[in-house]
């Protein structure tokens, strides 16, 4: 299968989602993107959050552990043609414990995808969150059965 005809781009799956279900499986088993899973079940701050995706991510050492750093090194990041997928699992307890926060790390996820599609990839952030209400401004995933790799 070509890069241009996989069902995750053809779908135009791109940009930061929530989900009610778990989605990790299905981003590795549809297999077209670098995925990156980030637990935020203890994580409750900024701080942890940019610790939690630092370590999945694998960041440099310069990453200097703020917004503007976190897009940077989304931006540095390099995964290959298909693009990055970035799970973050149990994201319900930083988003009620920190609402703006939370706000501030959808802001600049969708603000690096927005750039890594102006450069033909895609960046794909999926937020798993216990009620639609934690963020009623993202849309649910929902990846196609062909995508799902079934």
């Amino acid at each position: 299968m070509t890069e241009a005809n996989s069902p995750i781009r053809r779908q135009r799956v791109e940009g930061v989602f929530r989900s009610s279900t778990p989605v990790a499986a299905k981003l590795n088993k549809a297999g077209e993107l670098a995925n990156f899973i980030v637990k935020l079940n203890a994580v409750r701050d900024k701080t942890a959050f940019l610790n939690a995706i630092a370590k999945a991510m694998a960041f440099p050492e310069y990453f200097g552990h703020n917004w503007d750093g976190l897009y940077d090194c989304l931006l540095d990041k390099d995964p290959g043609p298909g693009g990055a997928g970035i799970v973050f699992e149990q994201a319900s307890g930083f988003a009620r414990a920190e609402p703006d926060e939370f706000a501030a790390a959808v802001d600049t996820l969708t603000d690096a995808a927005d750039y890594w599609k102006d450069e033909g990839k895609i960046l794909l952030a999926v937020f798993e969150l216990d009620a639609p209400a934690l963020a009623p401004e993202l849309a649910e995933f929902q990846l196609s059965s062909e995508a799902a790799g079934r």
